[in-house]
């Protein structure tokens, strides 16, 4: 049954093609290769006002995203409920592949229909047109793919990592994120005289959607309840994806462009959330809404405008970093998604306004096909490429602090559970906790229970977690940039050699780090290969962001002159006179 998944996606993405091919039939037309994509063409530009060879590549890369989002947060429901897989190929792994497959597959039909349209767009190679963004297309869709058998060698050298950011997983899911960005310009590229219909202003709006989904996805861990990084990157990555999406949603669409895009979000991330939960049957995954980052954002382009990009994107990275992570933390402390605690206040003051600001000024400086008369200068960009970097690398350790717990369970009223109670040693060592919690997860769900303190160092979870059967469940402690945790229980796994740690009335036992117990199956490996990866990884994040950028110029330098000749029609009507 999970395999009709992976199939119903080709179903609908046949039934489009044959009818857009009846839509825009082209009678007369002898080239068999020219009526069949010359009538979706045509039919694609009837609907959406933009060239066909566009809308060609862009409605298969939002087709090929949806599929490789559904996979991941699919695959990563699955290890979180369940642990490792059995075979390579899943249902879920095979979708990834496809969404990865199918952005190399847009790279190459946009610029086939550039090609038989003869469309003035990209570069002139050996008789073909290739659009600057089919070009990011095929380098991100390709790099990503190369991560997948990347992947296998790694889980064979260092043992499976339940964890989203590994270096290949990395390399899978960034590949996919920038690839939203590619579709966007694509749009971009495409923007002729005419202007775009109804079904083609709301192409563009999904598109910047779902580059807000996909700058999304690295909080992944946080939106299962299971984080295995500092607390410190949930308001990082939301002030990141908030500050780039969004400034460059309201420079691209105009008046409410930003709450367009959010709005767009919202309902791509709660039909996935709801296939995750509803019929695949997984654990909730839980989403930011970035409202009241979008309407910040909003009020600053009202205040300032965006014709000047650098200060608008400064004052709402600002905003984004102050007002907007505000409202996402009180989102996630009142719908139950996480607790949120203020303990680690002054990193966070330092961190999450490098990493708003930085991430709006690249957002501003992605607008760079949208014509404006201060465009973000290149040396601003490199700033807040490197502040961004900088506000990454900044809650990357986890360490681990001199703590012990006598951990005790109390049976409760429902078989195979327990509530747990725990005595830190010493008694203050939560005190400025930024997370501390009960975690069970891979028994067949995940159940996370908030610890209370009743006495001087005395806590005790708000309610029961399971002690039983495929369960791993363990108390993790952070403080800051301290990451760790003590067993409650772990299951025997003859397979990776792991011994039972059982379940016991009292035990006491030291903090270790918490990825010791929550991924047995890694183990240690040589070095260099390692070290290769994650330098690999870099390198080629590097070229994929210069792809973009370069794209972006050269779009940009299309459009100017058009936006130039748009403000001087009387000029531009004289000129035509007299080469008339």
């Amino acid at each position: 049954m999970d395999w009709v998944y992976v199939v119903a996606p080709f179903f609908v993405y046949g039934v489009i093609v044959m009818g857009l091919f009846a839509s825009g039939f082209r009678y007369g037309e002898r080239n068999w290769l020219r009526a069949f994509f010359g009538s979706i063409s045509d039919g694609l530009e009837r609907l959406t006002g933009w060239p066909g060879w566009s809308m060609a590549g862009v409605l298969s890369c939002l087709w090929a995203l949806c599929v490789a989002v559904i996979g991941l947060y699919w695959d990563v429901a699955f290890h979180i409920d369940f642990g490792r897989d059995e075979v390579l190929f899943t249902p879920s792994h095979t979708m990834i592949v496809i969404g990865l497959a199918g952005i190399v597959y847009s790279g190459v039909i946009a610029t086939l229909f550039a090609t038989l349209d003869r469309a003035p767009a990209g570069m002139r190679l050996a008789g073909l047109r290739i659009p600057y963004s089919a070009l990011a297309m095929v380098a991100l869709g390709s790099g990503s793919l190369v991560g997948f058998p990347l992947d296998e060698l790694w889980h064979r050298a260092y043992g499976v990592d339940v964890t989203l950011w590994s270096p290949t997983h990395l390399q899978l899911i960034t590949g996919a994120v920038l690839a939203t960005i590619a579709v966007w310009l694509m749009i971009r590229e495409g923007e002729g005289e005419g202007g775009p219909t109804m079904l083609g202003r709301l192409i563009q709006v999904v598109s910047l959607g779902a580059v807000l989904v996909g700058l999304s996805a690295y909080q992944g861990e946080f939106d299962f309840g299971v984080p295995q990084f500092q607390a410190l990157y949930l308001p990082v990555l939301l002030a990141g994806a908030a500050g780039f999406t969004l400034v460059l949603a309201r420079a691209a669409l105009g008046p409410w462009g930003a709450v367009k895009a959010v709005l767009a979000f919202v309902v791509l991330r709660g039909l996935f959330t709801l296939l995750i939960a509803g019929p695949l049957n997984h654990s909730l995954p839980r989403f930011p809404l970035y409202v009241v980052s979008a309407l910040v954002v909003e009020a600053v382009a009202g205040w300032l405008g965006t014709e000047d990009r650098l200060r608008f994107a400064l004052a709402a990275g600002v905003g984004v970093a102050t007002l907007g992570v505000a409202g996402e933390l009180a989102w996630v402390s009142l719908s139950g998604w996480a607790e949120v605690r203020g303990n680690d206040l002054p990193r966070m003051l330092l961190v999450v306004p490098l990493a708003a600001v930085g991430a709006a000024v690249l957002g501003g400086a992605m607008t760079r096909p949208v014509p404006a008369p201060r465009p973000v200068p290149a040396a601003a960009a490199a700033l807040a490429g490197l502040a961004v970097t900088v506000a990454l690398v900044i809650p990357l350790p986890r360490n681990v602090g001199d703590v012990a717990a006598v951990v005790r369970t109390l049976p409760a009223a429902e078989p195979g559970r327990a509530q747990v109670e725990v005595d830190l040693q010493p008694p203050g060592a939560a005190d400025r906790a930024t997370g501390f919690v009960a975690i069970a997860w891979q028994g067949g769900g995940r159940v996370t229970s908030p610890l209370r303190e009743t006495a001087p160092g005395r806590y005790v979870t708000a309610g029961s977690v399971p002690v039983a059967g495929g369960w791993k469940t363990v108390v993790a402690l952070q403080r800051r940039d301290e990451v760790m945790a003590v067993p409650v229980y772990l299951p025997a796994d003859p397979e990776i050699g792991a011994s039972e740690v059982p379940v016991q009335a009292e035990r006491t036992a030291p903090f270790v780090r918490l990825t010791d117990l929550l991924l047995r199956e890694r183990h240690a490996g040589p070095g260099w290969p390692a070290l290769m990866a994650y330098a690999g990884l870099l390198a080629m994040i590097a070229g994929w962001i210069g792809l973009l950028a370069f794209g972006a110029h050269r779009v940009a330098r299309r459009a100017q002159p058009a936006h130039e000749a748009a403000g001087r029609p009387l000029e531009t009507a004289a000129a035509r006179l007299r080469e008339a």
